[in-house]
């Protein structure tokens, strides 16, 4: 006979109803021994309520979150569901009531009743309490059986993998030092886990951190060498690194153990862009475009190797598609501005590598790409504070100008533009 779960109700006290109209729901459940709840109103006089809770909570293995504006307005509702993933729990939000949760990160979990229709919107109320029944017996039996079906996986493997899909969710939210939080829970856990090793190295290079990324590639494919997603990893991993050599090896072994990984595809294709072989490269982001048509960072690749073929209205409509399908990917902007800078419309410009900062304030390239259009527009101030921003971060703002014009001479030759003398040493090489 199975284990029988225990379930912890976290509800505003507005709700009150709905907890005792769900506790009395799952009355047969409890009386097979196959899963019992409890809730704060389970708390004596005299206890020390919330270490009351957070005791509870710690044996409990399933959350019931019921949803309703009040109880995503509750401090405590949220710090309850808060210790839940700390806990690695399983969490079931059941929707009371048309409310905000489609943008709480409730949102991620699969949600009661069927396809999230509230509870107080069905016709025959008991039906949809009867649906959000049969939803936890389906959660209960499943978690039951998985426990059954091996008597080798144990307790902390089950609570690795729950670790990891909180992961999953936390990165979907970007939240990424959260996500990491969880990976890291999940390998504790269970050290051989390499799809975390792989998401969290992928968490790490979003944050920047490319020494921990590699790390987290490597453990992987040491893990299971026949893991095409690591290797694909770490050649964008290289290929940030600016090991290009490195990168296209990696993407070719991702490619040869999965020809279908769209993801590998693009990473060789940036590699080749950065070598300078376009034609190799255009091949490879088609190729990922043909494999998933809404892989935007192909869309955003693509688009630069048209921008630096010259083919400027074909760079422009992939900028557009990357940005259709994701409206706050900054780079695409970015990349849209230079397209227009490169067809000399220059306020279109402007208003892309604006929008490019809003995104990602840090973001320096587009501080450079800014400040070089208004250096053309002749809007010194403006000139000044972009150069200086992109400068202060790090960025070699003399490169690029001396790769086009050789030098300030050549280009107040070339443009009939008299750059004022503080600019005019801001891109002159230091002897």
């Amino acid at each position: 006979m199975s284990k029988s779960l225990k379930g912890f109700i976290t509800y505003s006290h507005k709700d009150a109803a709905a907890k005792d109209e769900l506790r009395e729901r799952l009355a047969v459940m409890e009386q097979k021994n196959e899963f019992t709840t409890w809730h704060d109103g389970q708390i004596t006089a005299g206890d020390k309520w919330y270490e009351d809770i957070s005791k509870n909570l710690a044996e409990v293995d399933i959350l019931l979150y019921l949803v309703s504006a009040a109880s995503l307005a509750s401090k405590n509702c949220n710090k309850e569901l808060a210790e839940a993933l700390t806990a690695d729990i399983k969490v079931i939000p059941i929707i009371l009531e048309h409310c905000d949760w489609g943008h709480h990160q409730l949102a991620k979990f699969e949600v009661l009743p069927l396809k999230g229709k509230p509870i107080s919107k069905w016709e025959d109320l008991s039906e949809g309490w009867q649906n959000v029944v049969d939803g936890i017996r389906a959660a209960v039996n499943k978690m039951q059986s998985q426990v059954d079906s091996s008597s080798t996986t144990s307790e902390a493997e089950l609570r690795s993998e729950v670790a990891f899909e909180r992961g999953n969710v936390q990165s979907l939210l970007a939240q990424m030092d959260k996500a990491i939080e969880a990976y890291s829970r999940a390998i504790e856990l269970n050290p051989n886990h390499a799809a975390s090793y792989i998401n969290r190295g992928a968490a790490y290079w979003e944050k920047g951190e490319l020494d921990c990324a590699l790390a987290d590639c490597n453990k992987a494919i040491e893990l299971n060498p026949k893991l095409a997603q690591a290797y694909g990893n770490r050649g964008n991993v290289h290929l940030e690194k600016g090991e290009l050599d490195r990168a296209l090896t990696d993407c070719n072994k991702a490619i040869e153990l999965n020809p279908k990984l769209a993801q590998a595809y693009n990473n060789r294709g940036a590699a080749y862009r950065e070598k300078g072989e376009l034609d190799r490269a255009l091949a490879d982001c088609n190729k990922a475009i043909e494999l998933d048509p809404k892989l935007v960072e192909a869309y955003n690749n693509r688009g630069n190797v048209h921008r630096e073929k010259g083919e400027l209205d074909r760079a422009l409509a992939d900028c557009n598609k990357a940005i259709e399908l994701d409206p706050k990917l900054a780079q695409a902007y970015n990349n849209r501005g230079t397209a227009y800078a490169s067809k000399d419309e220059l306020n279109s410009a402007i208003v892309n590598f604006t929008k490019a900062i809003e995104l990602g304030p840090d973001y320096a390239e587009a501080y450079h790409n800014r400040g070089m259009v208004w250096l053309y527009l002749q809007e010194w101030e403006n000139c000044r504070s972009d150069l200086s921003a992109a400068r202060d971060v790090g960025v070699d703002i003399t490169i690029g100008f001396r790769n086009v014009f050789e030098s300030v001479a050549k280009f107040e030759e070339i443009t009939r533009i008299q750059l004022p003398e503080d600019i005019a040493a801001m891109l002159t090489p230091s002897s």
